[in-house]
């Protein structure tokens, strides 16, 4: 029994001194490979670990490859990705691999990633405080689907800027419109849903059979002196001074996630000021009239002339066009700010639509 203890003692002995050998080694690796042929996917057993390529690369996320060849001693080290936008890794995020597959690759996926945006990102593998890095690479996310680049930067209230994308279509409850002629669904101001379920014909949802009206407004208790959010004064009801629309009640943010919402009031100023607005009557051969706005770097979006709702009907359908911002006219906070046009101008009103009136939606994203 005693011969049988040592032996089994030696053993461990003899496991810890291999796996002791392994971590000398593994804490010799400098932090890079310097100097080292960048082999991409192929993997080199005699490297521990090789940055491999991004895939599937989208407008907010991306997959991360590598290789970890890991020796015995060291099968349960940490193995993933490090990724940053600038090469010093300053503030680099890490996302650990769930595991290996049987050619030693693993892959993660970095999410909520800025669009239009270069990132750095290196393979690691981790033990301890003990960790040796891959090459370093790069890959650049795409602009969202549906964007166009207008050249409209904006500065925050902290003094920071933005770039702003708009959407090439409006807004419909299933997404954006298939195309930019499309009218797309019409929204009460801080209702994220149209109070039809269908237009053709068109057919009311419970409650909303009153159509677009004080009586079906979310935001009211059937009245415009009987607000109960978006308010500044308490001849209009319940005060809270929100001047700007929550994301949970922005129709854009809603509908499709991410980083769309609605344009507020000095994003629809800027495009107003920026950009040359032409009325036309036939955009692109669909016969739809509307609006073709143009930046100066040549891009362009059209704004269809959709009209609005109110009540129970439509009006202004292909002679005027009524957009929401997501900014409240704090004088008279029964009214919100948006963009009025026609065939002989374009307007930044607050006009005498009320709130629940049934406006297009236009979305952007930073």
């Amino acid at each position: 029994m005693a011969q049988e203890f040592k032996n089994r003692n030696h053993s461990l002995i003899q496991l810890a001194l291999s796996a002791l050998a392994a971590l000398s080694l593994f804490f010799a690796c400098t932090p890079e490979d310097k100097g080292k042929v960048d082999r991409g996917t192929q993997n080199n057993p005699e490297e521990l670990t090789i940055t491999g390529d991004a895939l599937d690369i989208t407008d907010n996320s991306a997959v991360l490859t590598g290789y970890a060849n890991l020796p015995f001693e060291l099968w349960d080290a940490e193995v993933g990705i490090m990724y940053d936008k600038v090469q010093s890794f300053e503030n680099a995020k890490k996302v650990v691999a769930s595991g290996l597959d049987g050619n030693n690759k693993f892959k993660v996926t970095a999410i909520g990633l800025d669009l239009s945006t270069t990132y750095y990102y290196k393979s690691y593998v981790q033990n301890g405080m003990a960790i040796k890095y891959g090459s370093v690479k790069s890959f650049t996310t795409k602009e969202f689907t549906g964007t166009v680049d207008l050249g409209i930067v904006m500065t925050r209230a902290d003094g920071t800027t933005y770039k702003l994308y708009w959407a090439k279509s409006n807004l419909c409850e299933t997404g954006l419109c298939a195309n930019p002629e499309d009218y797309g669904d019409y929204y009460a101001w801080g209702e994220t849903a149209p109070y039809y379920s269908s237009q053709s014909p068109l057919t009311w949802k419970n409650g909303k059979s009153a159509g677009y009206s004080w009586a079906s407004y979310k935001w009211c208790n059937g009245s415009y002196s009987t607000l109960t959010k978006y308010n500044t004064s308490s001849s209009y009801g319940t005060v809270d001074n929100k001047t700007v629309l929550e994301s949970s009640d922005d129709a854009a943010s809603v509908n499709l996630g991410r980083k769309w919402r609605m344009p507020t009031d000095a994003e629809w100023t800027a495009l107003l000021e920026q950009c040359d607005w032409k009325w036309t009557t036939n955009y692109n051969g669909t016969g739809v009239k509307g609006r073709i706005v143009t930046a100066s770097n040549g891009n362009s979006i059209f704004l269809p002339a959709a009209g609005r709702r109110g009540d129970t009907g439509l009006y202004s359908a292909g002679s005027g066009g009524y957009y929401w911002s997501s900014s409240l006219y704090t004088d008279r906070p029964h009214n919100a700010w948006g963009v009025y046009f026609h065939s002989d101008g374009v307007y930044r009103y607050y006009g005498n639509r009320y709130r629940y009136d049934g406006q297009s939606v236009r979305p952007v994203s930073e």
